[in-house]
């Protein structure tokens, strides 16, 4: 009797050991996997950290920009900022301008998910830090794309904490051709378009559209986020957060088997100065993300109101102590 509780005892333990066996092996595997998708991006460490700017009453800027200058810099160790950049680089040797500036926000504390885009064209106070090559470009004031030209995400992070006091100190970029791999991989976006866009479209020989929902490939979906012939700017950065809400929701709906290989195929087109951590943490919760509201934002909030022409360029001059609370306001609900 002894024997057989002996017996079934060891049974149970190696039964057991097995188990534990397969569980570790099975998870040391997940873990070398996602290590190996988290090692195929573009990792810039950018060597000098974004610090937050303390005391800048030194700085030669219109009264506008001073008021808004005086606001504290949001700092909330339940928010992360990533600046989320689109730019048209075209070789290794240059920055290339900065297209598409979105400020992705995630509040861990309302469990909430905010997109910010930035439009290009805002006058601002950009940091006196240019790469070398492009100091004989730099100047103090100028259109907020022009601080990408200059110095790269680095420079335009500096910026864009400057003057609209969100803690940024991390980045995500892609250029076209990333962009429209991204959308190809998942297989397209679903895109309610307009009479005006849907010939705009068929225009470009990408095919036959019509008003309605239209299942956009990555170079149609290009097409799409750049239009803005029809309209305006500010119509072309709602398409392009369209898309960018089209692609979230699209990789909700998708199995593990399919993000993972979705993953795979995206992180060769994304440069970025996430560590190896900080990424695998945000791709290991994004099962939690999915589950939080999702909302966006336009800058500048008075849009036409705020153009004027400065150095003989249109550029919008706006009320920034408006604009910097209204994106505070946002980022915090």
């Amino acid at each position: 009797m002894e024997e057989t509780i002996r017996t079934k005892r060891s049974l149970v333990a190696a039964i057991a050991g097995i188990l534990a066996g397969l569980v570790l092996a099975t998870a040391t595997f997940a873990f070398g996997y996602l290590y190996f998708i988290v090692g195929l991006r573009n990792f810039d460490p950018i060597k000098d950290p974004i610090e937050i700017e303390q005391d800048l009453t030194h700085l030669d800027v219109p009264e506008n920009m001073k008021e808004g200058m005086k606001i504290p810099v949001l700092q909330d160790k339940k928010i992360t900022n990533i600046l989320i950049i689109g730019s048209d680089t075209r070789d290794s040797g240059s920055h290339g301008r900065s297209d598409s500036m979105m400020l992705l926000t995630i509040n861990n504390k309302t469990k909430s998910l905010h997109l910010t885009s930035l439009m290009r064209a805002i006058y601002v106070s950009i940091p006196d830090d240019p790469d070398p090559a492009y100091r004989k470009y730099y100047l103090s004031n100028y259109m907020l794309n022009a601080a990408h030209t200059w110095g790269g995400p680095r420079l335009l992070m500096k910026t864009v904490q400057r003057n609209f006091r969100v803690d940024v100190s991390r980045y995500m970029a892609t250029d076209f051709a990333g962009f429209e791999k991204a959308i190809d991989t998942v297989g397209g976006v679903t895109i309610e378009l307009t009479a005006a866009e849907a010939k705009y479209l068929s225009g470009q020989g990408l095919g036959s559209f019509g008003a309605g929902p239209a299942l956009l490939n990555g170079k149609s979906a290009l097409a799409y986020s750049r239009i803005r012939k029809i309209d305006s700017d500010f119509k072309r950065m709602e398409r392009q957060r369209k898309v960018i809400f089209s692609l979230f929701e699209k990789m909700k709906k998708s199995n593990p088997a399919r993000l993972t290989s979705t993953a795979e195929a995206l992180m060769p087109t994304i440069t970025t100065n996430l560590s190896d951590t900080e990424f695998m943490g945000f791709i290991l919760n994004f099962g939690t993300y999915s589950s939080y509201s999702f909302d966006q934002m336009m800058l500048p909030i008075e849009t036409y109101e705020a153009m004027k022409y400065i150095r003989g360029m249109e550029m919008y001059d706006i009320n920034w102590k408006k604009n910097i609370e209204e994106l505070h306001t946002f980022m915090s609900r």
